[in-house]
């Protein structure tokens, strides 16, 4: 059985495609989305960063208050349903789309942008790397938090009863603060030597990276960032 440890929406997407495989799943979101309230944004003309789902939710839920920036501004979307989202809430001009910060930083370093200023919408958990990076590139830029992302305090005793039960025999993981998570949550319990031998699937080299760092050593990653590859990597490995 795969563990999914994704906000509920998203698991549910993931859980209902690997179904098609016969690959039985459990959902055990282990963050959560608050909005930020009280939200404003100058009537100004801006770049603007934006690279999660959550950000353009949070932007559509207020669309008459944010209407202006949507019209004035110009976007560098990381990720291409990020993208979709943004263009079926009315946005027209997105400069690029990229698959993630990487490339973003390398487009932006052949000097492929104007001089008006760069706002970063992000929540409470952000890329620091990101921000760091653009700041090398002489671009400073405003973090705009836009909502709060909320740990779980702890794993569901159905969750815990079958990693107990050796039920669960891997995991996803699409960010490295649903990671982090996970290993806080397990760290310094009985459940750490069940699931110290897990498979571990990542979006990411940098998700596997704070898995290793933590002494897992199965774990693998995508070569690209998005589901299609997610699923074909546990199909992979299921039939292997």
């Amino acid at each position: 059985m795969i563990l999914i440890t994704r906000p509920r929406d998203e698991s549910d997407q993931l859980a209902k495609e690997l179904s098609k495989y016969k690959l039985k799943t459990c959902i055990e979101p282990l963050i959560s989305f608050l909005p930020c309230s009280n939200l404003s944004f100058e009537n100004i003309s801006a770049n603007y960063v934006i690279g999660s789902i959550r950000s353009v939710d949070v932007l559509e839920k207020n669309f008459s208050n944010f209407k202006h920036i949507l019209d004035l501004g110009d976007f560098y979307v990381i990720g291409e349903k990020v993208k979709k989202k943004l263009l079926s809430i009315g946005l027209q001009n997105v400069i690029n789309t990229f698959e993630d910060s990487s490339q973003l930083i390398k487009f932006l370093g052949q000097k492929h942008f104007n001089k008006n200023p760069f706002i970063y919408l992000c929540g409470s958990v952000f890329n620091i790397k990101l921000i760091e990076e653009l700041k090398n590139l002489g671009i400073i830029v405003e973090q705009k938090i836009i909502y709060k992302t909320v740990q779980k305090k702890k794993l569901s005793d159905e969750t815990t009863l079958l990693i107990q039960d050796e039920k669960i025999d891997s995991v996803v993981f699409y960010s490295t603060y649903t990671a982090e998570t996970f290993i806080q949550l397990v760290s310094n319990t009985l459940l750490m030597s069940k699931v110290r031998n897990l498979r571990y699937f990542c979006l990411s080299p940098g998700i596997a990276n704070i898995l290793a760092k933590s002494g897992f050593t199965n774990v693998t990653h995508c070569e690209r960032p998005n589901q299609l590859e997610m699923i074909q990597l546990i199909k992979n490995h299921q039939n292997s």
